[in-house]
């Protein structure tokens, strides 16, 4: 019989993955903070939770997909959370992008108790959250990334084991880092194109065959020339992710004078009230800078 599986966290990225569970014949229940996101899955044949204690409770495996560090403390170490009901026989797999130093407690806490702890934060935006083709960066036990492979590979097409506990967030800092860089380039390089009057097509041609191309350039080329800023992965989460990654480079007295300045100018996004919008809305920062 497949594992029971609970999911925490319903928002644009966990909603998805949680409905793969549904299609892949997992026995599902849901938790979210607010009830009402859980009726699409219970329409389906989910069990909704009320508390993530009772999750915990009727699951074998508790996977978290929550916006930031503070849902995680509250999810886990609440008194109707994760952390009393936590026992042997029993898995926690965090796929929330959250700070090494947070997860190796998470899972010094559960670990303590019994439980087998996991963390697979992930990238692939809802795209790939909707289609099951997550690539998910983990860190942990062998045995227990091999044990745990059948579920992670219900969300996802790949599964990377990065370390110990605390590895994976670190890689997926590290990425989002990457984005950061590679999208604050892109848009600037359109900003100039256009006020050049470069074709913009023409621009994106000559990158994409060249040794800089990348998949994730006509993705969002593509969303910016139709001002389609819908969200895939918003800003908001985004300065969330760049402050972590900061805050952890600190603690290892690693210099990111480059991430410290592309931060302000999607704090500048947020300023402008596009927090919510996807991340290639810093193109409008840029944009009205130049004058455009």
């Amino acid at each position: 019989m497949p594992q029971r599986i609970g999911f925490a966290g319903l928002g644009l990225m966990g909603s998805r993955m949680a409905r793969q569970f549904l299609d892949k014949g997992f026995p599902l229940a849901v938790w979210n903070r607010t009830p009402e996101k859980a009726k699409p899955l219970v329409e389906r044949g989910a069990k909704r939770a009320g508390t993530p204690r009772e999750l915990a409770e009727m699951s074998d495996v508790v996977i978290s997909c929550v916006a930031d560090p503070s849902a995680v403390g509250r999810l886990v170490f609440a008194e109707d959370g994760i952390r009393p009901v936590a026992r042997a026989g029993f898995s926690y797999v965090e796929t929330s992008t959250i700070s090494p130093g947070l997860m190796r407690r998470v899972a010094e806490v559960l670990e303590a108790q019994g439980t087998k702890v996991l963390e697979a934060p992930v990238t692939g935006s809802k795209t790939g959250a909707d289609k099951g083709t997550l690539l998910l960066m983990c860190g942990g036990k062998k045995e227990v990334f091999d044990e745990l492979m059948p579920v992670l590979m219900a969300m996802g097409s790949k599964a990377v084991l990065c370390g110990p506990i605390g590895h994976g967030s670190v890689v997926k800092l590290i990425g989002n880092t990457l984005i950061s860089y590679m999208l604050e380039g892109f848009c600037e390089g359109l900003v100039v194109a256009r006020k050049a009057g470069v074709d913009a097509e023409k621009l994106l041609e000559v990158v994409m065959a060249s040794g800089f191309s990348s998949p994730y350039f006509p993705f969002k080329a593509t969303a910016i020339a139709k001002r389609d800023f819908e969200q895939h992965f918003s800003v908001d989460l985004l300065v969330k992710d760049q402050t972590l990654m900061l805050e952890e480079a600190a603690s290892l007295k690693v210099p990111m004078p480059g991430l410290a300045a592309l931060r302000e100018v999607f704090q500048a996004a947020r300023a402008q009230g596009w927090g919510q919008e996807d991340i290639a809305a810093v193109y409008k920062v840029i944009e009205k800078n130049a004058g455009v």
